[in-house]
């Protein structure tokens, strides 16, 4: 490599809450870490985001299920240290989280969803939809069947990343604002660095990081990975008393409360690689599904909407660990979890790396499954 960049242990290319997170890991265990990021680092990919390892409304793979629960366990203390670290609030609030069935279909469904976690005797109260209304009086009279699980929550994704980037600039994370990896540069079958937009960048270790997978980073096997787009509204409803106090969940819909009285709407994702803001018909869509849930929210205000781009892999499993290149990991496909993710994903990945055992078995997530 001609000359460039100071070299490093590791370098992390993506600037989501996972690839922030991992950066941070990596500079706490004695590494010398860059990350290379296109954008502004711990953005994410919507405005809030569930802490709901529990409160499932559609099946997921155990392996997933598995990381939830890790990650919900890390996630009180995780925020803690960051804002400890930072004097930065995240806005975390463990108030608890609902589940809720509208129709017949729905409350099959649901029921079988919630299989798994009577499988691995994870507490949550079954609710009958009288006593669901006096602990949300807002939910619809349509209700047929409620689930509370006490220990899941909310925070906002917002604060949670820029926590997270401040953090890891304190810690010692060179961090390239605007600056992507081009390529991966090997040496006698190895990683020996990246190029980048500046220059090249020797490191023994590259990850490849970013939310939309590896993308056209030049040595590295395309992964067969999807993209959906999820609509997300903002709503006013400070003026409304019987407002949602936790997060409610049903099929179509996702009601997050903050403290300022605001609710952030999160809807049902659309394949749509294209597209980069939700249409006319997905908002209107989720403006029915958040009035089906909470008839009351016809009268909020609708302050913002917009859409986050969530990309998985076709067995819905994230993707983490070393390719068939030594040297080159991969971490991504989150779908629409990154930030209760963030703590067990970015320990999984950085113990991958360091050649640590990690605390639940990493095979499922293998980049190889997908041709990596």
């Amino acid at each position: 490599m001609t000359r460039g960049l100071a070299p490093a242990d590791v370098v992390v290319a993506g600037g989501g809450l996972v690839a922030v997170a991992l950066a941070l890991e990596l500079t706490r265990r004695d590494l010398t870490v860059d990350l290379l990021t296109g954008r502004p680092p711990g953005a994410p990919s919507a405005p809030g985001g569930a802490v709901a390892a529990q409160a499932m409304v559609e099946p997921v793979a155990e392996a997933v299920a598995d990381l939830a629960l890790l990650s919900r366990h890390l996630f009180p203390d995780w925020i803690s240290a960051l804002e400890e670290e930072t004097g930065l609030p995240c806005e975390y609030d463990e108030r608890g989280a609902m589940t809720v069935a509208l129709d017949d279909t729905e409350e099959v469904l649901l029921d079988r969803a919630l299989d798994s976690q009577r499988l691995r005797g994870i507490h949550f109260e079954v609710l009958e939809p009288e006593e669901a209304r006096g602990r949300e009086p807002a939910l619809s009279s349509l209700l047929r069947a409620a689930f509370s699980f006490p220990r899941d929550g909310v925070a906002r994704a917002g604060r949670v990343g820029r926590a997270l980037a401040l953090a890891a600039r304190t810690a010692g994370v060179r961090v390239h604002e605007g600056r992507t990896a081009q390529a991966v540069v090997l040496s006698a079958g190895r990683v020996s660095g990246v190029e980048t937009s500046m220059g090249p960048l020797p490191a023994d270790v590259v990850v490849l990081a970013g939310r939309k997978g590896p993308g056209r980073v030049n040595g590295m096997p395309r992964l067969r990975l999807s993209v959906s787009l999820r609509p997300w509204l903002r709503l006013d409803a400070s003026a409304d008393p019987d407002r949602p106090t936790r997060l409610l969940r049903s099929r179509g819909v996702s009601l997050l409360p903050g403290r300022d009285g605001s609710i952030l709407a999160l809807g049902r994702a659309e394949p749509d690689p294209a597209a980069i803001s939700p249409s006319a018909g997905s908002v209107a869509a989720l403006l029915l599904d958040v009035q089906r849930l909470v008839p009351a929210s016809a009268g909020w205000t609708l302050v913002e909407a917009g859409a986050g781009r969530e990309v998985s892999a076709p067995d819905r499993l994230p993707v983490v660990g070393e390719s068939s290149t030594p040297g080159l990991f991969v971490a991504t496909g989150w779908g629409s979890e990154e930030l209760l993710l963030a703590p067990a994903a970015a320990a999984l990945a950085a113990d991958l790396v360091t050649g640590r055992t990690p605390p639940l078995p990493a095979t499922p997530f293998a980049p190889g499954r997908l041709g990596a």
